[in-house]
């Protein structure tokens, strides 16, 4: 299925750096609660990210990832995730988070 790309040029995919990483047990699957900075223009934000069985915190802290900013919040557990964080699955099946390869400005739009 095609879409047009004005339909792409709606989500509005940044990248951002985790500046905090906590436990989030009350999660389903496990998960962590990251807060990402996308930059001045959209600050801050948390999100919930299943990724506790292939990721360690200390990884995730001050990593680059990809997020959508521009979903509503979604309510994960009592928790509101307020962008959502980017991956695919890794060749055995796990998760392999989408991070820019050579650095990125904070808050920089996916093209």
């Amino acid at each position: 299925m095609f879409i047009e790309y004005e339909d792409f040029t709606k989500v509005d995919m940044r990248a951002g750096r985790i500046v905090k990483v906590e436990e989030f047990p009350r999660a389903r699957t496990p998960s962590y609660k990251v807060l990402v900075d996308f930059g001045p223009e959209i600050g801050e934000r948390w999100s919930s990210m299943q990724a506790a069985r292939e990721y360690r915190p200390e990884e995730l802290l001050d990593t680059l990832v990809v997020g959508v900013v521009n979903l509503p919040e979604k309510n994960i557990a009592g928790f509101k995730s307020q962008a959502l964080i980017l991956g695919v699955p890794a060749e055995d099946g796990s998760l392999s988070l989408l991070r820019p390869s050579r650095g990125a400005q904070l808050g920089s739009h996916v093209y």
